[in-house]
């Protein structure tokens, strides 16, 4: 698997008070950070934080209230979503994404497709690529996807979303509703990606089998952030007393 390009102490994302309103009920409250290449923001939060508000408005598919987004020094906050993605910003949403009636192969030829001419490369080479990375995707590709297992189901959402070459890749809840074996599976390959170099912000409720120490951690509570720690996470204990009421070191 090819390195992702780029100096790794490179600021590439800026998110500076970005918050979310769906009318008059406020999703998320403005909140910053930063992310470099090749580096790791963990969000963590109950249901109803605002967790998913914060990816999708990230990656264009709901407005931000105020704030900016900049993408490696490029304002992208009014863009639209198929745009960030040709620009770099990928999402790989909740309940994986995928499209039942369409064959695996199908799913991935997607993913290739939104990447846009301009970040294009060898088709072929990159589907060899994702399919090193999750094996059980070779022998399915005439598959319908919908008669995959939840973690395959996983393993294609993020396979078509790295053929789509992103520069950031956007996680929400990727052991959502997997076992134990599987989630550490799906959790295996995003280490192998982020220590590549691919830029990642992963959103979980939970702790994550993931190795690398995130740069930024971030625990939201209704909208806002309780806890912000560099270079650490909440324990098991720290993550249950902020799910139930207590602050952290907030912003």
């Amino acid at each position: 698997m090819p390195p992702f390009q780029g100096p790794t102490d490179q600021e590439l994302l800026s998110v500076v008070d970005v918050s979310v309103h769906y009318g008059h009920i406020r999703a998320l409250e403005p909140l910053s950070f930063s992310l470099r290449q090749g580096g790791l923001v963990l969000v963590l939060g109950p249901n109803g934080a605002g967790k998913t508000s914060l990816v999708k408005a990230l990656a264009g598919a709901v407005p931000a209230h105020s704030g900016s987004v900049r993408l490696g020094g490029k304002d992208v906050t009014w863009l639209p979503a198929h745009s960030r993605v040709k620009q770099g910003i990928c999402l790989i949403p909740e309940g994986r994404g995928t499209l039942p009636g369409l064959t695996v192969r199908d799913n991935l030829d997607l993913g290739r497709h939104a990447a846009g001419r301009a970040r294009q490369s060898d088709s072929q080479s990159d589907l060899e690529m994702v399919l090193e990375l999750f094996p059980p995707l070779a022998s399915r590709l005439e598959q319908d996807c919908s008669t995959l297992s939840g973690g395959e189901m996983q393993m294609l959402a993020v396979a078509r979303g790295l053929l789509s070459k992103p520069r950031v890749l956007l996680l929400d809840e990727p052991s959502l509703g997997l076992a134990p074996i599987p989630t550490a599976r799906v959790y295996d390959v995003l280490d192998q990606l982020n220590s590549n170099g691919l830029a990642m912000i992963l959103v979980e409720q939970k702790a994550v089998p993931l190795d690398r120490i995130p740069d930024t951690t971030l625990v939201l509570q209704s909208g806002r952030v309780v806890y912000r720690a560099l270079g650490q996470r909440p324990t098991e204990a720290q993550l249950a007393e902020l799910y139930l009421g207590g602050v952290g070191a907030a912003q």
